[in-house]
């Protein structure tokens, strides 16, 4: 017969590795936190529409020059703006204050260098670029070129 002592030692530590009053607690693990990264895209450009307008022909000092209606239009507002008809006229046909600007004689640089400069006039004419930009100063001489052709 075997020894009871033997077994009552490895019953005892059976139970004890059981543990103790026969709870049967399993250990909880932690859970990873998730932590959300920001990602991004690239979204490829898309092509400008391509506008089209109606154009009219017309000579000027230096040949042809073709007539965009919705620049010759913000050429008008520069002109109603800058109140070129007080002295001008309304047509650009001149008045007893300003000689008349059509037919006009001058090329597109020649007319900004005029707008830029004051040419024998002084600061009459003297028109910095936060008063009339460069696209501005174009498309003022588009509106006279317009008129030329109209006259």
């Amino acid at each position: 017969m075997r020894h009871p002592s033997i077994l009552a030692l490895v019953l005892m530590l059976i139970l004890t590795a059981c543990g103790s009053g026969g709870s049967t607690a399993v250990p909880t693990v932690p859970q990873a936190t998730l932590t959300p990264f920001p990602t991004y895209s690239f979204t490829q450009p898309t092509e400008a529409p391509v506008v089209v307008t109606v154009a009219a022909a017309t000579l000027t000092a230096s040949g042809t020059q073709v007539l965009d209606a919705e620049k010759v239009a913000l050429g008008k507002g520069r002109y109603e703006a800058l109140d070129c008809g007080s002295c001008h006229g309304a047509d650009a046909k001149g008045t007893d204050k300003g000689k008349a600007l059509v037919p006009n004689k001058l090329t597109e640089d020649q007319f900004i260098d005029f707008l830029r400069t004051g040419g024998k006039l002084g600061n009459a004419h003297l028109y910095s670029t936060n008063r009339l930009s460069d696209a501005g100063g174009k498309n003022l001489y588009l509106y006279i070129l317009s008129l030329s052709a109209g006259s």
